[in-house]
């Protein structure tokens, strides 16, 4: 988890305070590249019941789900293209190591 400096407020409570989790804005509700900041403890509260908090609530509780497969599949990517290149590099040592004819 990293350390983040600056304000930051959660994305539910609006509250400045406590340990934070984040994940990548996309799409209607944010740019490219920006962050929201949640406490796991609001989007829990929000997802428990959901018809205390309101439609709005449950948008954003939905929004953060879509958001956090969305990160798993492209961080998987990630990792699969990472191994194909270690796994090129270890070929091309070990074709260097090969006696020339």
């Amino acid at each position: 988890m990293a350390v983040i400096l600056g304000k930051v407020k959660c994305y539910f409570c609006g509250q400045k305070d406590g340990v934070f989790r984040s994940v990548c804005k996309y799409g209607c509700y944010g740019d490219v590249g920006k962050r929201y900041f949640y406490h796991q403890e609001c989007l829990e509260m929000v997802e428990r019941d959901p018809e205390k908090f309101g439609h709005r609530m449950m948008d954003k509780a939905i929004h953060i789900n879509d958001l956090q497969i969305r990160c798993r599949k492209f961080n998987n990517d990630i990792e699969e293209k990472f191994k194909k290149k270690v796994e090129k590099l270890h070929r091309n040592n070990f074709e260097r190591m090969m006696p020339k004819r």
